[in-house]
């Protein structure tokens, strides 16, 4: 019995590190007060790009810095992040799929990817992940990438995105206003709190 109580931590645990990186809301800040301890670090910075491929699958890579307080923190933090790949490939599959509750797609994650550097009190996480589902035709006809009421960063972080899309499709509308649209990529810069952006596309 202990040993199951011990893996279902374990697994709640790395399921919240994946929420960190992928989904950041409040999962993790339920998590460290249910274990009653106050979350000692701070994701400084985020930088994201999304590659999206003619057909509809998306590359997500994210590099992410993050500020631990305590060694102690630190050393937790590290080895969730050291979970193996695939372990964390179902992770993200789980994850999405907890999100067809919310909005009724057809998500996979096709591969995943990661690196981790370290050197106390900074945590640094590099990952790309290939999605399917963040780019489907509407009821309009168009393509759309979007993830809506998702947040891609929380509040005080400071946030780059970049949206890569095929050189033949047309941008019909964008939201929120990017901060620079060149050639095909459409890019933000943003401190605090930042969702997905909504994109609507047109292919010749």
């Amino acid at each position: 019995m202990a040993n199951d109580q011990k893996q279902k931590r374990g697994n709640s645990f790395n399921f919240i590190i994946i929420t960190l990186i992928f989904f950041v809301g409040l999962a993790i800040f339920q998590f460290f007060m249910y274990r009653n301890l106050q979350p000692h670090f701070q994701v400084i910075s985020r930088d994201i790009t999304f590659t999206i491929y003619e057909d509809f699958s998306v590359d997500f890579a994210t590099e992410v810095e993050i500020r631990t307080e305590k060694e102690n923190d630190f050393e937790t933090l590290v080895q969730g992040f050291n979970t193996p790949d695939q372990e964390k490939l179902s992770l993200f599959q789980q994850s999405l799929d907890n999100l067809k509750e919310q909005i009724p797609r057809d998500f996979a994650v096709l591969s995943y990817e990661s690196t981790v550097n370290s050197n106390f009190p900074m945590i640094y996480v590099d990952e790309t992940v290939k999605l399917e589902g963040l780019v489907y035709r509407n009821d309009k006809g168009n393509i759309e990438f979007s993830l809506p009421e998702q947040p891609l960063s929380a509040q005080n972080e400071q946030v780059t995105v970049t949206v890569h899309y095929p050189y033949d499709w047309e941008v019909l509308s964008v939201n929120p206003t990017p901060t620079y649209i060149e050639q095909n990529v459409i890019g933000y810069s943003h401190t605090g709190v930042f969702g997905y952006p909504t994109i609507e596309f047109k292919s010749e």
